[in-house]
């Protein structure tokens, strides 16, 4: 074989590596689309900032990553005894902005009670908790404290509990390490792909599935109460605000 058929082959082939690049990437870039807008640009820009970030994903359902902080100052244990979930864990999407679930998900309904239970939390505890745009979401609304400053430094959180995701009814929360190893155990969430890493998020920072019935919904209510209790470091009695012996 001459060089020039050499060069030929070797063009072809890196050729072919090219367009197989491309479909993959054309490919990848609309799946990424379909999941709607995250913590990034909803553009190419954000596309390859979250292909980078793939690179340093670990595994969700590993808890080595907090388990030292377990009965360590902060560790605030929220939850009793948890049943375990039913059925298999739902499909994860790999980009890990934005953070979505595949299947599985709660019908119209289940997330509207959902979001109601989210208001009857926030509105019951109106002296500790209110919502903002979330820090991590950039366009949800998030169960926050009122005064972050006074809440539990361990959540590495700045004030932020939790929100719901419009587009698949999951959430995001952060736990106490003791409460998100008993979540991940009892098959109802996992930790961000990315959470710990480098400071983006909290250690603890989850993925609890949508709810696809009254009873998932009442565990999702049962996990918020953990994640509030976490952020105040303490259990809540949820005060209101035309009582003068609130704290």
């Amino acid at each position: 074989m001459t060089r020039i058929h050499r060069k030929k082959i070797t063009t072809s082939a890196l050729v072919v590596v090219a367009l197989a690049g491309l479909a993959w990437a054309f490919m990848d870039y609309r799946s990424w689309l379909s999941l709607g807008p995250g913590g990034v640009p909803y553009n190419l820009a954000g596309w390859a900032q979250v292909t980078w970030f793939r690179l340093w994903k670990h595994d969700p359902l590993d808890t080595t990553l907090f388990d030292r902080n377990i009965g360590q100052p902060g560790d605030v244990r929220g939850l009793g005894e948890l049943l375990a979930r039913a059925g298999p864990r739902p499909h994860i999407d790999p980009h890990p902005i934005p953070h979505r679930q595949r299947d599985q998900h709660g019908d119209e309904p289940a997330r509207q009670e959902l979001k109601q239970v989210f208001d009857d939390k926030v509105k019951g505890d109106a002296l500790l908790l209110t919502y903002r745009t979330s820090q991590f979401e950039r366009r949800n609304e998030a169960v926050s404290l009122r005064e972050p400053d006074k809440g539990n430094a361990a959540t590495n959180a700045r004030g932020e509990i939790a929100h719901i995701h419009p587009s698949d009814g999951s959430m995001h929360m952060t736990l106490s390490p003791s409460d998100a190893k008993k979540v991940i155990e009892a098959g109802w969430g996992e930790l961000h792909a990315l959470a710990g890493q480098n400071g983006r998020l909290p250690a603890t920072y989850m993925m609890i599935y949508s709810p696809r019935n009254r009873e998932e919904i009442a565990v999702a209510a049962q996990i918020l109460e953990a994640a509030v209790t976490y952020a105040a470091g303490r259990p809540v009695k949820a005060p209101s605000l035309a009582d003068p012996t609130a704290p």
